[in-house]
């Protein structure tokens, strides 16, 4: 007898012999079935059982990657359900042996709202295959197990099946990373690419701005108070002078017995890292700079903060490593 370690990886490897078959069997009817799938205004996934959990799965894949789809149950449908269907909607019903009593009377119903079948079974000469105007005909092989009983491979390939498709009118709508963020922005990769400077930036009341002609004690309150460890300094303008730094607090005390009689350009002039060189303009990204490029920006820089500034140089805000890692990115 068999041990359940065996078993197992018997499972294992009649599925992956079942994907196998099923790769060499996909037929050129593919491409008339992706057109019918790419023009449809909604798809409609329905299956009974196991296969039911497969088409809500298949509807998911579709929706999230630009092909407006939703499940039906096959008794829902037949009790009201098919009041949303029009002549635009296209229907995928699942069913292994293509002869699901309920499943086929779903179809049946469908057809006479004009909408277009596609079916995906195992039985070649089915009512499914019979009634649907395209079929993915799935291979013929036994379910994976000792019993020969559980939906098994039959799954399996229905799944593959659904990815494939998902797959294939993804590429066919030219559907990319930043369409897939759209649907996702929740998600690591949504957070990666629709995050923005600006979404991130402590700006308003939370920005630490002070004049160039700002007295030092107004400096050091703007920093003390806003807890961002920096000021931003603005010249008469409206521009970014630059920004005042804890760093910079402690070299001015070193270098000035009486930094209190300075205001605010003046203390950022004598607080630079040598006092020979001139000003460094801090670093500074626009509001739409994506907070992905922020990151690489302050990781290849060696620093911890960014200033926002709009089209005229002018500060509109700070944001800081913490707030990007905080962001998930």
């Amino acid at each position: 007898m068999k041990d359940a370690l065996s078993i197992a990886r018997q499972v294992i490897l009649d599925e992956a012999d079942a994907l196998g078959a099923l790769s060499k069997t996909i037929d050129g009817d593919l491409a008339a079935t992706l057109e019918t799938l790419r023009v449809a205004q909604q798809v409609l996934v329905s299956g009974l059982g196991k296969s039911g959990n497969i088409a809500q799965k298949m509807a998911a894949s579709f929706t999230s990657t630009g092909t407006p789809a939703v499940y039906m149950h096959p008794v829902e449908a037949l009790h009201g359900d098919l009041g949303i269907v029009t002549d635009r909607h296209c229907l995928v019903a699942l069913s292994r042996s293509g002869n699901t009593d309920e499943i086929i009377r779903f179809v049946t119903q469908f057809r006479r709202l004009g909408g277009p079948v596609i079916g995906i079974t195992q039985g070649r000469e089915s009512r499914l295959a019979q009634l649907a105007q395209h079929m993915i005909l799935l291979p013929d092989v036994p379910e994976a197990g000792p019993l020969n009983l559980a939906p098994t491979t039959s799954c399996l390939m229905t799944l593959a099946v659904g990815d494939a498709l998902a797959m294939a009118l993804l590429h066919a709508r030219g559907f990319k990373p930043e369409d897939f963020a759209q649907f996702h922005p929740d998600g690591s990769l949504g957070r990666r690419l629709l995050l923005r400077a600006e979404d991130l930036m402590h700006a308003g009341d939370e920005l630490p701005r002070v004049s160039s002609r700002a007295a030092f004690v107004d400096l050091l309150h703007q920093m003390t108070r806003k807890q961002l460890g920096l000021a931003v300094i603005a010249r008469d303008d409206g521009t970014l002078l630059g920004t005042f730094t804890d760093g910079d607090l402690r070299r001015l005390f070193e270098r000035v017995e009486n930094p209190r009689a300075l205001d605010a350009a003046q203390a950022h002039a004598k607080s630079r890292r040598d006092a020979a060189d001139p000003p460094v303009t801090a670093s500074c990204v626009s509001p739409d700079r994506p907070a992905v490029e922020c990151l690489q920006l302050m990781r290849a820089g060696q620093i911890t903060s960014l200033i926002v500034i709009d089209d005229d140089g002018a500060p509109l805000g700070v944001m800081r490593m913490a707030d990007l890692l905080r962001a998930g990115l």
